[in-house]
């Protein structure tokens, strides 16, 4: 049973198990984004029940041992012989016809051998028939049997959808002592990636920013740069708002993608200016004339990944539901991060920068 969201319940009695699965397939039912809940079914298997009764066969002198044998041999049989076929081995096994065992009264009347040669004595003297309701499946995991829950979702995302449930579950839900519950699922690997992401986002954040340190040998310079990288952040949420979608781990790694482009055009507009100001341009001069420069190159690489990714950001077809969140990220977040980097970047780096204060008067003649 395969499902976006999946729940555990794991304990000894299979009835408690289904009783609790239950309860959460109706609480899961009724939270908003819900869709295809079902429980693992566990009864509903039709079982013949045999119960010796040790008292009856005491009076005729026959043991547990004796009286189960003969009822293995003529229910599920026992082999007799090896038949061979080749290089083939067959068991030869013999047990009563089904006519015979079909139906409670012929099994109640099989016959079990008295000890000594002393006739036979029938099953159901000695042993109560009935057919009950048993389990149609057991379901083990981690040496304990468990039932599953699971949940798709419509129209809601993961984190909220999960966070609400667990909460309700806990609340409505009371497991007997020896029982516990598990979620998993798709959202089980999404608290994976996230967890990844926790470490890898500031990780990626520090090298880039030592890589700009690197080539502008100033942190200023490189704060600056990657100041523009938040921004990236109004653009792709926006389209993900935009296009109905939820924030995902593709998603995210969308985000992890753009802040590179961003970055990139940065440090072409940055390096732009700095180009001037070696030249004996003035702070200003420099600034000005490098923002219309470099106002080509960077419209041509965003124009370049937005329209590239898209037919992606459109798709609707099989796969769409991972590759279209990070294609709608990175379309957003270029649109965002190249105009703030066309727009903020040119103001804020005579602000950032050592030469703040530098003049057309204290430029080398």
């Amino acid at each position: 049973m395969k499902g976006e969201i999946s729940v555990k319940i794991y304990g000894p009695d299979l009835e408690v198990l289904e009783s609790k699965a239950e309860q959460v397939a109706d609480i899961l039912s009724g939270i908003e984004g819900a869709a295809d809940v079902a429980a693992i079914k566990i009864g509903g298997q039709a079982e013949l029940n045999i119960t010796i009764d040790r008292l009856r066969m005491s009076r005729y002198g026959l043991n547990v041992t004796d009286v189960s044998n003969t009822i293995q041999a003529a229910l599920g049989g026992v082999t007799a012989n090896v038949f061979y076929e080749g290089d083939r081995r067959f068991d030869v096994t013999l047990r009563l016809a089904k006519s015979y065992r079909d139906a409670v009264d012929d099994v109640a009347q099989l016959p079990i051998s008295l000890p000594g040669g002393n006739g036979n004595i029938l099953l159901g003297s000695i042993a109560d028939i009935g057919v009950r309701q048993g389990a149609a499946r057991i379901g083990r995991e981690a040496g304990g049997r468990v039932v599953a829950v699971k949940a798709n979702l419509l129209g809601r995302d993961q984190g909220s959808f999960v966070a609400e449930a667990m909460q309700k579950v806990q609340e409505q839900v009371k497991l007997p002592t020896g029982y516990n519950l598990v979620w998993g699922g798709q959202f089980e690997n999404q608290q994976r990636a996230l967890k990844r992401l926790k470490f890898i986002i500031p990780v990626s954040v520090l090298m880039i920013f030592v890589l700009l340190f690197w080539a502008f040998r100033s942190m200023r310079k490189a704060s600056v740069v990657l100041m523009m990288v938040p921004f990236t952040a109004i653009g792709g949420l926006g389209g993900l708002a935009l296009a109905g979608l939820h924030l995902s781990i593709s998603a995210a790694v969308g985000f992890i993608a753009v802040a590179g482009i961003s970055v990139q055009n940065g440090v072409i507009m940055v390096e732009q200016f700095l180009e001037g100001m070696r030249n004996g341009r003035s702070l200003t001069d420099s600034v000005m004339d490098g923002a219309v420069a470099r106002l080509r190159p960077i419209l041509m690489t965003a124009l370049m990944a937005g329209i590239g990714l898209l037919p992606a950001a459109l798709s609707h077809g099989i796969g769409s539901e991972t590759q279209r969140p990070f294609a709608v990220v990175i379309v957003g977040g270029i649109v965002s991060a190249t105009l703030f980097t066309l727009l903020l970047l040119p103001l804020l780096f005579p602000l950032f920068t050592e030469e703040a204060a530098w003049t057309p008067e204290e430029q080398t003649p």
